[in-house]
C-alpha cells in the first residue's frame, strides 16, 4: 500500500482526500494537513485518519510515500520542492507555480530527487477528452483546422481575493485549457488575449497551422462547462457539447430538461478518481505520470502569455 498525504483541504483537497481512502486501490491515506485546525480535524473525523496543521508533520511522517498538493496556488511549487526534499513523490494541482521561474524550480527539485511528480489536468483521464485524443491519433480527424474550448465557472470557486488565492483567471483557468490545446492540437506559436467583465478570450495559432479559440468565465450563472470542437480537414469531434453531468434528457409536455453539471467536481468525478489512480500506479510501477512536470510548464507558459497579452 502507498502511503499518502493530503496538504491542503478545500473543495478539490477534500475530493482528493475521499478518493485516497475510499476508491484508489493499492493507496492508504495517511494523514490530511491544512493551516486551518479545525477543518483539518473535521475532514479527518470524517475519514479517519490523523489531521494537523503542519505541512512538516505530513513531509516527516514515516508512513508517507507520496503527497497531494492542494493548497493556495502561489504556495505550490515551494510546496513541491519541499516534498522532493523529503524524498516524497508529489502529485500537485494545477497549476504547478503562479511564476514560471519558480515552477521551473520545483521541477528541477523534483527530477534531482529522483521523485515522480505528476500536475492535475484531469481532462487527461475524462473519458470525452481521451476519445477525442483517439480519434486525433487514429488519424481519422485529418489535419487540425481549428480548436475550440469553453470553459465556464457558474460561480467563482471562492470568495474573496482570487488572484491572490489562485492566481490570475488565466493562471488559474485558462491553463487547463492551455494543456489541453497542447496534448490535442500540439504546439502554439501564437497567443492573443482579451480581457473584460470577468471573462476572456484567448486566441491561439498552432504551429501546424490550425487556429484555437478558449472562453473563459468565472460567473456563468446556469453552471460548470468545459466542452471542446475539434474541426478537422476529413472528421469533427465534439467533448462534452451539452454540458451534461449525466447524458439523460427528461421529456415532458411542457419541454426537455437537461442536466448541467454544478461545478468542476461533479463534471469531471471520474476523472479525478482515474488521476490519482495513476499516480499510485507510477509509484509503485516507477512510471513516469502520463502529466509531468514538463507539460505543467508548457501550460503555464502559455496561460502566462495570455495573461500578458490581455494586460
Amino acid at each position: 500500500m502507498i502511503g499518502v498525504a493530503v496538504i491542503g483541504l478545500g473543495a478539490i483537497g477534500r475530493l482528493h482526500a475521499a478518493n485516497l481512502a475510499r476508491d484508489t486501490p493499492g493507496a492508504r491515506l495517511v494523514m490530511v494537513v491544512d493551516k486551518d485546525a479545525e477543518v483539518a480535524e473535521r475532514v479527518s473525523r470524517g475519514l479517519g485518519v490523523p489531521s494537523s496543521a503542519s505541512v512538516e508533520d505530513a513531509l516527516g511522517e514515516s508512513g508517507v510515500s507520496g503527497v497531494v498538493i492542494a493548497a493556495p496556488s502561489p504556495v505550490h511549487a515551494d510546496l513541491v520542492e519541499a516534498a522532493a526534499a523529503a524524498g516524497l513523490h508529489v502529485f500537485c494541482e494545477k497549476p504547478l507555480g503562479v511564476e514560471l521561474a519558480a515552477a521551473q524550480r520545483a521541477v528541477r527539485a523534483a527530477r534531482a530527487a529522483g521523485v515522480r511528480l505528476q500536475v492535475g489536468f484531469q481532462r487527461r483521464f475524462d473519458p470525452g477528452f481521451m476519445a477525442a485524443k483517439r480519434h486525433i491519433d487514429s488519424g481519422k480527424l485529418g489535419r487540425i483546422q481549428l480548436l475550440r474550448i469553453a470553459h465556464r465557472n457558474r460561480t467563482a470557486p471562492h470568495e474573496g481575493d482570487l488572484d491572490g488565492r489562485l492566481g490570475s483567471i488565466f493562471v488559474d483557468m485558462t491553463v487547463h485549457d492551455m494543456d489541453s490545446a497542447l496534448w490535442l492540437a500540439g504546439a502554439v506559436d501564437e497567443v492573443h488575449a482579451f480581457e473584460r467583465l470577468r471573462n476572456t478570450v484567448t486566441v491561439l495559432r498552432f504551429a501546424a497551422g490550425g487556429m484555437g479559440l478558449i472562453d473563459n468565465c468565472r460567473f456563468a450563472g446556469y453552471g460548470f462547462e468545459c466542452s471542446a470542437e475539434l474541426v478537422g480537414s476529413d472528421s469533427t469531434v465534439r467533448i462534452g457539447a451539452r454540458g451534461h453531468s449525466i447524458d439523460v434528457d427528461v421529456l415532458s409536455s411542457r419541454g426537455a430538461v437537461s442536466r448541467i453539471a454544478d461545478d468542476n467536481i461533479e463534471r469531471h468525478s471520474t476523472a479525478y478518481r482515474d488521476e490519482l489512480r495513476h499516480f499510485v500506479d507510477c509509484i509503485r510501477d516507477e512510471a513516469e505520470p502520463c502529466v509531468a512536470g514538463e507539460d505543467a510548464i508548457a501550460a503555464l507558459q502559455l496561460a502566462l502569455a495570455a495573461e500578458q497579452s490581455a494586460a
